[in-house]
């Protein structure tokens, strides 16, 4: 009898104590999406996670058409990998792949990009429904090493996990020990030892068998015990969907919610003292892999409406990500909502790069091409990955760091940072040419306008080669209605095009032997140089100096 007393004790301060848990651990998550709102991520991102998000967005895609999500080189040019990281506040998972995937993804019709921009507008102006989302986000957590699509394609392809039966006919092993005791108290402990050998031993190998179902359903139970904590009574478009994602997590949730804390644990679980007891209670009890076997037909029968209400919950965790997106362009110089127009062209007020601590703004306007000169470093390649970036933050997730925004729908496409590839046996040249192919290619097909960002245009090849290739390469696209912003220093083009694109260069001020950078654009072709004075200021041999000014002379001349 007082044993009895003594274990309901425990488990009296064992429930108190949790509960006084989740309250400090609710309070810890305000605070931390308290503080978060309006400041750049720190999140670091592992090379596994990387990998997941890339093929989550092979898992989605399905049949998307070419243009439609922006590729591997164009992501890599205009810097979107660290505007990804710098935008990152996501609190779970499913907001850090719809993230990922929506930045890609430039083909939303005008209408699902202002409902995204309406859903943001609701989540930034009400700090209530903000923070109340937040915590709720915050229990849904993240899964590792693979996107959940992934985890739940596995889980349906799944026959079954194991045989629940045996696993608990063994538990009612614990009952003819606690009988044994009572009579043989030897030979009950004998036994107990030797149970504890099978189930603990046996536990370590079927779970790393059920470990990649495991995951997906730890995550499946996280979303419908979520339902319960999202926001209510909200009439704003976000609150409307918390409602509606809590009616759709209902449907599936009554089968799970027992499962939800014995599933909960291992490497996907959230922590804490109910977590650390239910990880001992499964070695002896092996509670998650019966229940996960329980599971499996009902996770089959509702994998549609578990994924869409995935996507719903990735959505609006995005949403949260980008209003407070939106608070740190505020500091930052500034941001606009898109404005789309059907007549091909671009116009972009004060635009700037985040990435840049003390960025200068810029204009953009043009229907056509724009050739950009100017010397190294002056800001033509910041320029170019400005508009893109711009052109893909409007087209994904309707914010621009622009003062204002109002452009066509894009195939955006670029060749800014070609490399060469050792591995494949491919030059530099061979892949510009490629690069360049690409964008030729899509020219040439149907689909929205295309928008291209070149920077020194078949740089790999001799002058007079170069000069008649980039010649030819850029008046075809021209033709082709393509809006081209290109940087080159060939001056020679500057005329040679003249008639099909808009000149505009950066210059730099010479003082002395001292060299600096405006970053402003200028109308008209550059007229400067500044590759002899970087020589004399980093400390070249007077008789370098001297010659390199001769020879400039004389090639001026001639040209």
């Amino acid at each position: 009898m007082y044993g009895l007393i003594f274990v309901a004790i425990i488990l009296v301060l064992l429930a108190v104590s949790g509960y006084r848990m989740s309250i400090e651990e609710k309070k810890k998550t305000v605070r931390k999406i308290s503080d978060s709102f309006g400041m750049p991520s720190s999140r670091k991102i592992s090379e596994a996670r990387r990998q997941a998000l890339v093929r989550n967005i092979d898992l989605l895609k399905g049949e998307a058409a070419s243009g439609d999500l922006i590729d591997d080189l164009t992501w890599s040019d205009t810097g979107m990998e660290d505007i990804f990281l710098q935008m990152d506040n996501c609190l779970s998972s499913a907001g850090e792949e719809t993230l990922y995937y929506t930045l890609h993804d430039v083909s939303k019709p005008a209408e699902d990009i202002a409902a995204t921009d309406k859903a943001v507008g609701d989540l930034s102006s009400d700090e209530k429904l903000r923070l109340e989302l937040g915590v709720a986000l915050s229990g849904l957590g993240f899964v590792k090493d693979r996107p959940f699509p992934e985890y739940l394609q596995h889980i349906r392809g799944s026959e079954k996990i194991i045989s629940p039966f045996f696993h608990i006919l063994c538990d009612f092993y614990y009952v003819v020990i606690i009988f044994l005791m009572f009579m043989n108290p030897v030979l009950g402990s004998v036994f107990l030892v030797i149970v504890l050998v099978v189930q603990i031993s046996s536990y370590f190998s079927l779970r790393k068998k059920a470990e990649e179902s495991l995951c997906g359903m730890s995550m499946i139970t996280r979303l419908s015990s979520m339902g319960s904590h999202l926001p209510k009574g909200y009439d704003s478009y976000a609150g409307q969907l918390c409602d509606q994602l809590s009616k759709d997590l209902a449907s599936f949730r009554k089968g799970t919610v027992l499962s939800s804390f014995v599933i909960s644990t291992g490497p996907n679980s959230q922590g804490g003292l109910i977590s650390m007891i239910f990880t001992y209670l499964n070695l002896l009890f092996h509670f998650d892999l019966i229940a996960a076997s329980f599971l499996l037909s009902g996770i089959k029968e509702n994998s549609a409406r578990i994924m869409n209400a995935y996507k719903t919950a990735g959505f609006l965790d995005m949403c949260l990500s980008v209003a407070s997106y939106r608070a740190y362009l505020e500091k930052k110089g500034g941001w606009c909502v898109p404005e789309f127009i059907e007549d091909r062209g671009i116009s972009i007020e004060k635009g700037f790069i985040p990435l840049i601590d003390k960025p200068v703004a810029n204009d953009a306007f043009t229907s056509g091409g724009v050739l950009i000169t100017g010397s190294n470093a002056s800001g033509k390649s910041t320029y170019m990955r400005m508009i893109a970036v711009n052109t893909i933050l409007a087209q994904s997730v309707a914010t621009c760091p622009a003062v204002s925004y109002k452009a066509c729908r894009f195939r955006i496409y670029s060749s800014i940072a070609v490399n060469d590839n050792i591995l494949k046996g491919e030059s530099y040249f061979m892949a510009e040419i490629g690069s360049l192919k690409r964008i030729v290619d899509a020219a040439m097909a149907d689909g929205r306008p295309i928008i291209c960002f070149i920077d020194e245009i078949l740089r790999g090849t001799n002058t007079s080669e170069r000069i008649s290739a980039a010649c030819a390469v850029l008046k075809y696209l021209a033709e082709l209605d393509v809006i081209v912003f290109a940087a080159t220093h060939d001056l020679e083009l500057t005329v040679m095009i003249g008639d099909k694109y808009e000149n505009v260069h950066f210059t730099e001020n010479i003082t002395g032997d001292d060299v600096t950078f405006s970053y402003v654009l200028e109308k008209g072709p550059t007229n400067s140089r500044n590759a002899i004075a970087l020589l004399r200021k980093n400390g070249f041999p007077d008789s370098i100096i001297n010659e390199s000014e001769k020879l400039c002379m004389d090639l001026t001349k001639k040209a």
